[in-house]
């Protein structure tokens, strides 16, 4: 059961008055909570370990976490791994706006939901903990389902210091771009080159979602070249 005596909540932060202040959130959500200040290095799948070991039914994570975390990933990879252990997992970041195209993008397809910190972010909290467990139950929402689609690179260029691409979503909306981290892209076309403007990819994106902050790419790969004689159709 979410949340009760013998399974907490596990609530991770690098911060001790951003910690203090989300279980605070979870227990006004007759949650009971078990807190985790990350400091030192520590593996993800160590640290999962960790939060597992303690009976937790589910996790709720802060974003950046390094530097001052000392450790080597961001709260985006660690919810995202945490759902496929089967761990039902949420983000919570004050920080969602400026790197929902990069660093969350990059493992968007593995967290049901993110919940932005601030005044009112309770019953959100609520909300997405009950969506993660659903998913981690296999019940994936239409809006959360990914489905194989053509995607057209229009531009390549940094997002923050960070290699970025423009696509366009034949099956969402084909005349917004949006911003991907060119990570997401098979390593061999990892290279930040106008050369990728107009390549074709296909990938599971879930375009039946309503908000841009809200699509995934997952498993991307290069689009089969037609025939030459199509050219000529």
């Amino acid at each position: 059961m979410l949340g009760d005596k013998s399974s907490p909540v596990a609530v991770l932060d690098d911060r001790e008055d951003d910690l203090a202040r989300a279980c605070d959130q979870v227990e006004d959500l007759n949650l009971s909570v078990m807190s985790f200040l990350l400091r030192g290095p520590k593996g993800i799948d160590h640290l999962l370990d960790e939060v597992l070991q303690g009976g937790c039914s589910a996790l709720i994570s802060d974003h950046r976490l390094h530097p001052r975390g000392g450790v080597d990933f961001d709260g985006a990879k660690l919810v995202a791994r945490a759902n496929e252990r089967g761990l039902p997992a949420i983000l919570y970041s004050a920080y969602v706006e400026d790197d929902e195209a990069t660093s969350i993008r990059t493992w968007r397809y593995g967290i049901p939901s993110i919940v932005k910190k601030g005044p009112g972010s309770t019953d959100a909290i609520a909300n997405a903990l009950r969506v993660a467990q659903e998913e981690a139950a296999g019940k994936r929402s239409l809006e959360r389902k990914g489905f194989v689609t053509p995607i057209r690179v229009v531009d390549v260029h940094d997002h923050v210091g960070r290699p970025t691409l423009d696509v366009t979503v034949t099956a969402w909306k084909p005349d917004v771009a949006v911003t991907i981290p060119i990570a997401l892209l098979p390593p061999g076309y990892r290279v930040q080159s106008s050369a990728l403007v107009g390549k074709i990819f296909l990938g599971e994106v879930n375009y039946y979602a309503d908000h841009e902050s809200d699509l995934f790419f997952h498993q991307l790969r290069p689009a089969p070249v037609p025939p030459p004689e199509w050219g000529a159709l």
